[in-house]
């Protein structure tokens, strides 16, 4: 599209291609009996005849899983998009060779680099004669020709550290964001005695105090202890860090000696008891971090509410929270979630996912999360407790128990067992985005929604015959089955729901078969009125059609 519109080109500043993912390309290949191997070479000459007319690129991505592009997209990138200051890059079962374009860029301002599973697979994350001069070029390309590094993310699909970067050697004055793993934490080894250089991860964060944004993501080796010994004004401008709990308390708790090593569950539980717990309010971290992601799912555990309480209710200028948790059975799960809010009552986003059994009835979270007033954006996901109401329903009490949200999401993921080793959520089962539209005096009038489900049947809750009047209703285009539609993926639906009274002289009044299949007391009043009419209706059918089909019988006197 882009090679033959390009009156469209020449406005794009981002350009992201997937080869091997997209299904347009898995179609295309089919039909021209394209080798596996060749559609990266395909897509990638593409982009060179198109690049000529992608004067205002500013971002481009290539995301392959195991064949490299055509080196002449490199140099055709290189050559005509001069406004191209950040490049993302995968690396897969081959290496491209020392000589490929694709390092000689300068001046970049941003670069990311994932192995995936086929780089790993070959052998290739150790330093071998193969692989040493084509990451050496690379290393050289960052560190010579990119001074100005503003954003580096190195990270893979294996917990297997990298013998192929030596991070020890490097410094970017103006980095502001660092993403890494095991993939690059092998390059942070020590080097022999004598040899002055950053050895450690721990001195290479104290040397970039320009970081704004720190990323340890995947089941990183390094231990989060090494962090409580950085220097307690290290890292001065960080606003936004990923990880996990462990490191995020060794961040706070740096400069306080031994105890920051100490089990958090222990320290809990001799601050509750003797009063004694040392807060770390007062540090200057716990004033600049403003966005916390807590990527790994956390196994709740009795004292896991106290571990989480004492931690975020350090962070004062905490306005971004993003968390996951594994529920097991005979769990309070709300007993967490009170605990986020108390502990956060200043956040602005909450991302909250709650995995393996059902959590809590979206009523339980609306009055819950009316304590945050400030909230602005919700993103929810739970396993669906049987009985519970229509999505955009609950939906509806979370916006009328806080006006001031602006736009949330709900997410119904199916149920697990949990596992011992975290991994991502399963795909949600039906999704609703949600966006609250206020009045001139900021009270809520009605509610955008957009509903996903990956099935016809299921949605809404209730029964087996609730679930037949849904299913019915989509068919037939009636009451709560109106606007559904096939999709690729599903069915989707996008109306608009009202969220003032029906006495209200400007809602909008509901119609009769809305009314009937409405999950509400004035629902099920109706729905009784319209058996017991059905119930007369017949009765009457019944005496009509006896008086019609009746002969006087006539006794014949002789």
């Amino acid at each position: 599209m882009l090679e033959r519109s390009p009156a469209v080109a020449r406005h794009v500043r981002k350009l992201a291609v997937r080869p091997e993912t997209d299904a347009e390309v898995r179609r295309r290949r089919r039909e021209r009996n394209t080798k596996a191997w060749d559609v990266a070479g395909d897509i990638s000459r593409i982009v060179a005849s198109a690049a000529r007319h992608l004067h205002d690129l500013r971002v481009f991505e290539w995301d392959g899983e195991d064949m490299l592009p055509d080196d002449r997209m490199w140099s055709e990138l290189q050559r005509r998009c001069v406004f191209l200051r950040n490049i993302g890059m995968t690396f897969g079962c081959f290496l491209p060779r020392p000589t490929s374009h694709l390092f000689k860029f300068s001046g970049l301002e941003g670069f990311s680099l994932t192995f995936k599973d086929g780089f790993y697979a070959h052998q290739l994350h150790l330093a071998t004669r193969e692989s040493a001069p084509v990451f050496s070029r690379l290393w050289d390309m960052l560190v010579h020709r990119c001074p100005y590094l503003e954003s580096l993310a190195i990270t893979g699909t294996a917990p297997d550290a990298s013998d192929a970067f030596p991070s020890y050697r490097t410094r970017w004055p103006c980095l502001r964001r660092l993403t890494i793993d095991d993939a690059m934490l092998g390059g942070f080894s020590p080097l022999p005695p004598g040899q002055p250089s950053i050895h450690s991860f721990v001195e290479f964060l104290e040397q970039h105090p320009t970081l704004e944004s720190l990323y340890i993501i995947g089941d990183s080796g390094f231990n989060h202890a090494q962090l409580a010994r950085l220097e307690e004004n290290a890292l001065p401008s960080l606003t936004e860090f990923t990880g996990s709990l462990d490191h995020l308390r060794s961040l706070l708790s740096r400069g306080q000696g031994q105890g920051a090593n100490m089990n958090m569950n222990a320290q809990v539980l001799w601050g509750a008891q003797w009063g004694q717990a040392d807060s770390v309010s007062d540090t200057p971290l716990a004033k600049t971090l403003q966005r916390v992601h807590l990527p790994e799912p956390m196994q709740l555990r009795e004292l896991t509410p106290l571990s989480i309480s004492r931690v975020l209710s350090d962070l004062t200028a905490l306005t971004s929270l993003t968390i996951t948790f594994v529920l097991h059975s005979g769990y309070d799960s709300n007993g967490i979630f009170r605990t986020i809010v108390a502990s956060c009552p200043q956040l602005l986003h909450l991302d909250l996912t709650c995995t393996s059994k059902p959590s809590f009835y979206l009523d339980t979270f609306a009055r819950a999360v009316k304590k945050l007033g400030r909230l602005r954006t919700l993103d929810l996901s739970i396993v669906r407790f049987h009985g519970e109401e229509a999505m955009h329903l609950g939906a509806a009490r979370i916006a009328l128990a806080n006006p001031r949200l602006e736009r949330f999401t709900i997410n119904y993921i199916p149920a697990h067992p949990p596992h011992p080793r975290p991994r991502t959520p399963p795909r949600p089962l039906e999704t609703g985005v949600f966006e609250l539209l206020c009045d001139v005096h900021g009270l809520p009038v009605s509610l955008y929604v957009a509903e996903w489900r990956r099935a016809l049947a299921g949605g809404g809750g209730g029964g087996v015959v609730w679930r037949g009047v849904v299913s019915a209703g989509m068919l037939l285009g009636i009451g709560v089955g109106t606007g559904w539609r096939r999709s690729r993926s599903g069915w989707t639906r996008r109306w608009l729901y009202e969220l003032r009274p029906s006495g209200h002289p400007d809602a909008v009044k509901k119609g009769v078969g809305e009314l009937l299949l409405e999950r509400s007391q004035a629902g099920e009043e109706a729905r009784l009125l319209a058996l017991c009419f059905g119930l007369l209706l017949l009765a009457m059918w019944g005496v009509l059609w006896r008086a019609a089909t009746y002969v006087p019988r006539v006794v014949w006197s002789l």
